[in-house]
């Protein structure tokens, strides 16, 4: 029986020899066999048959890599390779892709990604509301929601903002914002976008309000736990009311936005948005200010703020709108 077991022991070692048999030597002299899982950070992480967790070694202390199944390089140029790679004895590191091209040299210090995980969307929905009886009657009820996008060369987002309120039986509030925009990334940190922004509001007498624009965007940073954009370009601004003169006129478009992560328990975020007309002396302005905590299994505490500005709303209308939220939200 003894002999049974260990002989089975010896086959599965052997399989997993063989199912790991990337090998990468590292500039001391070290030798590590395995499988290549993905480089991120400036670090590889490597599949091994005696750790359980992937063991992960600096990108610039690797001498040669060797690889028996291809694997997706990206490098700093954008360009993405996928092959078995193979470092000569000169030092040199090619990669064999499927194309037919034959052999093709790499950069090591080049390489910026290793198998990266597949982009896909991800985004969140909020809930909101209130029911007051008694000496006053109020109801009140607010739905958002997010979604996202995010490759290597560009980036998806979409929002969308329902507001109702009633008092004593009689509509107080009754508005709903809507965004999409598209970036598409020439380098790391800058990119072109195009942007689509609609808001209808009954008592700011606002059939609709349409803005699209374009311009460029700079990604200041973009990490898990901070990241800040500001956006510069133009947009045309179209304008349904209900009683009042509609209106059409170009503006620049001054945009930022703000993610911040505070003690890993508190995420800040702000999407600012600044019209001011190039046709006449008046401008526009919507900022969306939120502090998010989470509760578990997905779900957060929202506390959030909306800002708008109109210098030039038409008559009986006032120039400020504000709306405070609190409400649950679900992360997908």
């Amino acid at each position: 029986m003894l002999g049974r077991i260990a002989l089975l022991t010896t086959v599965l070692s052997a399989v997993v020899s063989v199912a790991l048999s990337d090998e990468i030597v590292m500039k001391n002299g070290d030798r590590l066999s395995g499988k290549v899982v993905s480089l991120a950070g400036g670090k590889l992480a490597i599949k091994t048959a005696y750790s359980e967790k992937p063991i992960e070694v600096d990108k610039a202390r690797i001498k040669s890599i060797t690889t028996d199944e291809p694997i997706e390089v990206h490098l700093a140029s954008g360009e993405i390779i996928k092959g078995r790679l193979k470092t000569d004895k000169g030092g040199v590191i090619t990669a064999q892709p499927g194309d037919g091209r034959g052999l093709v040299a790499v950069d090591w210090s080049k390489v910026e990604k290793v198998n990266p995980p597949r982009s896909k969307w991800g985004g969140s929905v909020t809930v909101s509301g209130a029911d007051q009886g008694g000496n006053t009657e109020r109801v009140s009820a607010s739905v958002g929601a997010e979604a996202g996008r995010r490759t290597e060369r560009d980036r998806f987002s979409l929002r969308f903002l329902w507001n109702y309120a009633e008092e004593e039986d009689e509509l107080t509030a009754r508005n709903v914002f809507g965004a999409a925009k598209y970036d598409y990334f020439f380098t790391k940190r800058i990119y072109g976008y195009l942007s689509e922004e609609l808001l209808s509001d009954e008592f700011r007498d606002l059939e609709l309000r349409a803005v699209t624009g374009a311009g460029l965007g700079w990604q200041v940073v973009e990490r898990s736990d901070l990241s800040f954009s500001a956006e510069a370009g133009v947009a045309h601004v179209n304008e349904d009311f209900e009683l009042g003169e509609d209106d059409s006129h170009v503006a620049a478009r001054v945009a930022a936005s703000l993610k911040w992560v505070i003690f890993k328990r508190v995420t800040f975020t702000d999407e600012l948005t600044f019209l001011p007309s190039m046709e006449e002396s008046q401008y526009q302005m919507r900022n969306e200010a939120a502090l998010t905590s989470p509760l578990g299994a997905g779900w957060s505490l929202k506390f959030a703020n909306v800002f708008e500005y109109d210098d030039a709303p038409p008559p009986g209308i006032k120039k400020t709108d504000r709306t405070w939220l609190l409400g649950l939200q679900y992360k997908f």
